[in-house]
């Protein structure tokens, strides 16, 4: 049953923020409190550009997470111009992330909206929540075919 099992964490990532909050996940403490306060920090929604500060694993970050290429574009002239401080940031180019991307069918926000709920809800009733804990994968690093070719496998290079 390989790719039978998946994460809270890996469904969420279609929707802006998604990537942002199983980052999160990753390197909060492994508790349900913790992913609460992730799920409520403010990251979670479909505005433009969101900023949020998380205590995570004791230390406080700010974060941004923003979707379509021109709120990007504004959100790094606030960076480059020291008004805006962040450690981590999350950039989407289509609105919304990719459930507003050109490979969905077409759809008002309200459309985008309840695409959005649909990944929470399948988020919420995940029984594995973080990406590095799903035990199909977990098997593949330690025994299956991952176990020494992984950085090969899994990781891109780009060069000029």
């Amino acid at each position: 049953m390989p790719f039978s099992i998946n994460s809270g964490a890996g469904v969420i990532f279609g929707v802006t923020g998604g990537v942002m909050e199983a980052a999160l996940r990753h390197v909060a403490d492994k508790n349900n409190e913790s992913l609460r306060e992730i799920q409520y920090s403010g990251i979670r929604g479909l505005e433009g550009t969101k900023v949020a500060e998380i205590e995570v694993a004791g230390t406080t970050l700010r974060v941004g997470v923003v979707n379509g290429l021109g709120n990007a574009e504004k959100l790094i002239e606030k960076l480059q111009k020291g008004e805006e401080k962040l450690d981590f940031v999350e950039v989407m180019a289509c609105p919304y992330g990719c459930i507003g991307g050109a490979g969905q069918p077409f759809g008002y926000r309200t459309v985008k909206e309840e695409r959005a709920n649909g990944m929470y809800k399948a988020d919420k009733s995940a029984i594995v929540k973080r990406a590095e804990e799903n035990p199909t994968l977990v098997s593949m690093y330690e025994t299956g075919m991952l176990k020494e070719r992984a950085h090969e496998l899994l990781h891109v290079h780009y060069g000029k």
